[in-house]
């Protein structure tokens, strides 16, 4: 749903949702995506509401969650499929400074020039447009794209050999997984027949 604030998205989900199962739609094939934890205990609360109360059978087994959440979920599900050991940690933005400052240093560069955060933007950035390291420097364009390239592989060399991921490598590495296997995609295709998203003008690539 993509409108502007107030405008009654939530509404048209949760109601549509209700409808769903109304119509024999079982709830584990409907899987409901907004942005934060907030907005989606309130959409679990307007779902709930309609369907009868928490304590309904009829919204048990529907998935409304956060992207975020979602995709830590299906990567630790399908972990080995996406190059990951199960029991990955998550980086959050101190761990990621301290990382990427390793890694600036690992590439031989100044940090001055080079600004940690800065950097870590720029792949960010990368990452929200689903460039890994690789596709990153291929496509660098100058002297200082080819260096914050060198930070972004070595920055993702940290991650692997700490087990970890950042917060966009959810998203990323979830992405790719969906592209890349078949079966995964087919799996998850079949369980979730009616995709709904929330604040959808917010989405990335």
């Amino acid at each position: 749903v993509l409108a502007a604030a107030g405008s009654g998205k939530t509404r048209v989900i949760t109601r549509r949702i209700a409808y769903l199962v109304s119509r024999g739609v079982k709830p584990w094939q409907m899987l409901a995506l907004t942005f934060t934890n907030k907005a989606a205990g309130e959409m679990r609360e307007r779902v709930e509401h309609l369907l009868g109360g928490g304590d309904s059978r009829s919204a048990r087994g529907l998935t409304i969650t956060t992207f975020h959440a979602l995709c830590a979920r299906l990567l630790r599900k399908y972990a080995e499929r996406a190059g990951l050991n199960p029991d990955f940690s998550i980086y959050d933005s101190d761990d990621q400074l301290s990382l990427c400052k390793k890694a600036i240093e690992a590439a031989q560069l100044s940090s001055t020039n080079f600004p940690p955060r800065s950097v870590l933007s720029a792949i960010s950035k990368a990452k929200n447009e689903l460039h890994d390291a690789e596709a990153f420097a291929a496509r660098a364009p100058d002297f200082s794209g080819r260096n914050v390239a060198k930070v972004y592989a070595a920055y993702t060399r940290g991650l692997r050999a700490a087990n970890a991921v950042d917060f966009d490598d959810l998203l990323l590495l979830t992405a790719r997984l969906l592209q890349r296997d078949a079966g995964v995609r087919a799996e998850l295709q079949s369980r979730w027949r009616y995709l709904l998203v929330d604040e959808y003008q917010d989405t990335n690539i």
